[in-house]
């Protein structure tokens, strides 16, 4: 009988522990589907933001690309640019720095004349006799040469656009050409000679032209007609090198520097010579 009783309540315990377990398990599939709902939605939300970021980078790449072509088009649109415009001025300079060689043509005439003449003797004579005086006047009348006429101003403009050696080598050739001048005008004025920096010239002419040294030492300045030429053959052949885009090497451009500063040296050493005078 005990038994018996006992039975519908093991039944009910039974079925309130089926329920419990039952009950258990759909909270926690439920909760479960819920969870994982709530995670693919937010995994969703941002994969979408990540898409959304990932395309705005990309549009903001494509702007930054396209505005770094840009600007690399204009900066090498304006380097191209300059760089026409530096050819430009190189021809010009060119241009001018010929112009000035071609006007010390009337000195290459003096300086011709000059080579014929034995110069100390005729210095020498030309300070005690004025007919010596009168017949150099009449010579350089002949020639048609006014030195105040020589405009070497455009080869000043020419200097910062040409290599230094064209214009170290323009320099020893004005220097050269010019000393004839001088020496024309010590002839006709009867002037002492010793105005003439005669060292110094030669020093610079042995700068620009060392292989001639030995030709210098011989004859002097009264050679120096002969080398103007061989100077003017120089100066084409580097303008040809400049134009070509040959870069002058270290021995050129000290070479160069050298030239200059004995050319400096001369032109200082006669301002103070006449300034003595």
């Amino acid at each position: 009988m005990d038994l018996i009783n006992w039975l519908p309540s093991i039944a009910t315990t039974s079925v309130l522990a089926l329920v419990l377990w039952l009950s258990r398990k759909l909270i926690e599939t439920r909760l479960t589907k819920s969870v994982e709902h709530e995670f693919n939605t937010k995994m969703e939300a941002l994969r979408a933001e990540f898409r959304t970021k990932e395309e705005l980078l990309k549009a903001d790449l494509r702007s930054k690309e396209t505005e770094i072509a840009a600007l690399r088009s204009g900066a090498m649109t304006a380097m191209a640019s300059r760089q026409v415009a530096l050819d430009k001025r190189r021809l010009e300079a060119v241009d001018e720095l010929w112009s000035a060689v071609t006007a010390l043509g009337p000195a290459r005439v003096v300086s011709s004349m000059m080579a014929v003449v034995k110069f100390d003797a005729a210095a020498e004579e030309a300070t005690k006799d004025p007919k010596v005086r009168e017949m150099f006047t009449f010579l350089s009348t002949g020639l048609r040469f006014d030195p105040n006429k020589i405009d070497l101003s455009a080869s000043a403009k020419a200097r910062p656009f040409v290599s230094p050696m064209a214009w170290a080598l323009f320099a020893a050739y004005q220097a050269i050409a010019m000393q004839a001048v001088i020496k024309l005008q010590i002839l006709k004025s009867g002037a002492s000679s010793n105005i003439l920096a005669k060292e110094a010239t030669a020093k610079l002419v042995r700068a620009a032209l060392p292989h001639y040294a030995e030709f210098i030492d011989k004859f002097g300045d009264a050679g120096y007609d002969h080398l103007l030429e061989e100077l003017e053959m120089r100066l084409l052949d580097e303008i040809q090198k400049m134009l070509a885009g040959v870069e002058a090497d270290k021995t050129s451009v000290e070479q160069a520097a050298e030239i200059l500063r004995l050319s400096n040296n001369l032109l200082d050493s006669g301002k103070k010579k006449q300034y003595a005078t």
